[in-house]
């Protein structure tokens, strides 16, 4: 076994350059979404530690759980947002991508101060559409 030491900012970062490079590569955009959503979860929960589980207006909540429709019972459904249907979901893949790349980008400089050059890349792309 070869089991190292990796600290969850530096897993979250690569997860997050990771995705930003898929998406200025037109790459999938499913891969970027989860990506970018794994790389979110991570931030957040450090955020949160960092204030001691105060602010964020009370604990964060999973990325997937905000993203995911209600049935009407208001039980979580499945699926990532839009509207599923058996095995299909309707949803526009670019606007997720971008609402969870920004929202990853936004946690990452809370945490680390500083965006990386594919963040001030993509936050100046992205406000010019």
């Amino acid at each position: 076994m070869n089991i190292q030491v990796f600290a969850k900012q530096d897993i979250a970062l690569g997860q997050l350059e990771t995705a930003l490079e898929l998406f200025f590569a037109k790459g999938d955009l499913f891969s970027v979404i989860t990506l970018a959503g794994a790389a979110e979860e991570i931030l957040g929960q450090l955020l949160q530690e960092r204030s001691g589980g105060q602010g964020f207006g009370g604990a964060l909540t999973s990325i997937f759980r905000i993203l995911r429709p209600r049935n009407r019972k208001g039980e979580d459904g499945e699926g990532l947002s839009g509207q599923e249907i058996g095995n299909l979901v309707h949803l526009d893949p670019q606007k997720e991508a971008i609402f969870l790349l920004g929202r990853a980008i936004e946690d990452y400089i809370a945490l680390a101060g500083v965006p990386s050059a594919s963040m001030v890349k993509f936050m100046s792309e992205v406000s010019l559409q």
